[in-house]
């Protein structure tokens, strides 16, 4: 397990909690938009790489584990 998936491990529980998404799925099937949680742990993985948003989307898509 990669450090980066550890992270996520332990920030989408914390964000789940926060934002009351907890039994919300991060990306509901028919579109619709994101669920808070996912934004919120996007954000904290932005931040814990010091990255662009744009650079922290093109490495999850190297991580099939992580966006699966």
């Amino acid at each position: 397990m990669t450090q980066i998936s550890r992270f996520i491990g332990e920030i989408v529980p914390v964000a789940q909690n926060v934002t009351g998404d907890g039994d919300e799925s991060a990306a509901p099937e028919g579109g619709g938009g994101f669920a808070d949680y996912a934004l919120v742990s996007l954000h904290c993985l932005r931040i814990y790489l010091d990255t662009s948003y744009r650079m922290t989307i093109d490495l999850l898509k190297e991580m099939p584990q992580i966006t699966g």
